[in-house]
């Protein structure tokens, strides 16, 4: 039960097997009694316990009795896919005169995805734009092109090929560098993004648009046309998704995953040409399946190869109950996580979370959350709102919840 401070250096030890300190003085220090002076008492609505997987430490009773030491009316518990604290928590809420609030973080699925996005139709014989572009970074807002690559698939074959770098108008970060081989000496003298992408558009013609990923591919292009005055309608299919639909018992849905599937040639991995050429491969093989299951024309592909829930990306988001009805519905999206949506975390389709809303109090969650993420990657207004719809409060956390991302590079400030 004593406080103590140390000071030493950190080295691997052989013997124990991890890093440890070396001690070199030790001290018994008092303990600060840390206390909420707040005039207007806080309600922590974000709180996990011991029983959220490398998120906590502290027991839900330790953490209901400091809330209720502080003055604090009540403090939610989310623990992150579980409620295995609940118990411990309501005996712990009893004892010090507090109420809990019961909830979790669970992880959401957006289920409407799709594999085409817009409302051109045509045959799959019909005349395909494959593409992939390299950028400066991740965010589709804030970067610029470097280049762009093209493969133009007409009757299930391969008729035209389009490459251009782009000159950005700034430095290449390093890390792009290191990650594409682009250096800035390569698109110094090519042209600017607006001349880059009309080439690209006159190139594509009346074609459908297909990437991989193509959410990125594709916002990136949008985000250019708006700065440029440029018009943007294209259809497009995401092979990501499709083959998360299509095909069963790979590790993971990256391009070179695919490729090694269908055995492929392989191919320089992060060069927007290379990366075009290969994807053409593998929509071939896609449109292949596609046919096996008797699609015919693109308008059908969303009706004829449902999205696998388990495949696609999960986003934290906070579920409060609000009364019993709530906590009932809490435990069936809880069981339905688990038992028929289950990979790697327990999923919730925004379908069942819609289906299970009443007595539900949603929160828009972290970093990691849809709408934060959303914002993150730049997507428009409109995609933003229908993400916030789903929830009945947005989270604005303490900077340093994030200052990962800081760290990382992937913001330039707080």
């Amino acid at each position: 039960g004593k406080v103590i401070m140390l000071r030493g250096h950190v080295e691997y030890d052989d013997y124990i097997k991890t890093e440890c300190i070396k001690a070199t003085s030790v001290m018994l220090i008092e303990e600060l009694d840390i206390k909420d002076t707040a005039e207007e008492k806080r309600v922590e609505l974000h709180l996990h316990t011991n029983m959220s997987a490398m998120d906590g430490l502290t027991g839900a009773a330790k953490l209901v009795a400091r809330a209720a030491k502080w003055g604090h009316k009540a403090v939610a518990i989310t623990d992150h896919g579980v409620v295995q604290a609940f118990p411990e928590a309501a005996a712990a809420a009893k004892k010090n005169g507090i109420k809990v609030i019961y909830g979790m973080e669970g992880y959401l699925v957006d289920d409407s995805a799709k594999i085409v996005t817009g409302n051109a139709d045509m045959p799959l014989s019909g005349t395909f734009i494959v593409f992939d572009v390299e950028t400066t970074g991740l965010r589709t807002d804030r970067v610029r092109l470097t280049e762009i690559g093209a493969v133009k698939f007409v009757d299930g074959a391969e008729r035209a090929r389009f490459q251009t770098f782009v000159n950005p108008e700034m430095p290449i970060p390093a890390k792009i560098t290191e990650l594409t081989g682009i250096t800035n000496a390569m698109v110094a003298n090519a042209p600017k993004e607006a001349e880059a992408v009309r080439k690209f558009f006159e190139f594509c013609g009346d074609g459908v648009l297909v990437a991989h990923n193509a959410t990125f591919d594709t916002n990136v292009l949008k985000h250019t046309c708006r700065r440029n005055g440029i018009d943007y309608n294209f259809t497009h299919i995401d092979t990501l998704v499709m083959a998360q639909s299509l095909i069963e018992g790979i590790k993971n849905y990256k391009l070179d995953s695919i490729s090694n599937y269908f055995k492929l040639p392989k191919f320089d991995h992060h060069r927007a040409d290379e990366d075009a050429g290969a994807l053409a491969r593998i929509f071939e093989k896609l449109i292949a399946l596609c046919e096996e299951k008797g699609v015919e024309n693109i308008s059908e592909i969303n009706e004829k190869i449902p999205v696998n829930v388990k495949r696609l990306p999960t986003y934290h988001i906070i579920l409060l109950a609000k009364n019993r009805a709530g906590l009932k519905h809490l435990y069936q999206l809880i069981s339905k996580s688990n038992l028929e949506y289950y990979y790697r975390h327990p999923r919730i389709p925004r379908s069942e979370l819609i289906a299970h809303k009443e007595g539900l109090i949603v929160g828009s969650a972290c970093e990691a959350g849809q709408l934060y993420q959303a914002i993150y990657s730049g997507k428009p207004k409109a995609k933003l709102l229908e993400f916030a719809d789903v929830c009945d409060y947005l989270e604005i956390q303490p900077n340093g919840n994030n200052a990962f991302m800081l760290r990382n590079g992937m913001v330039e400030s707080e």
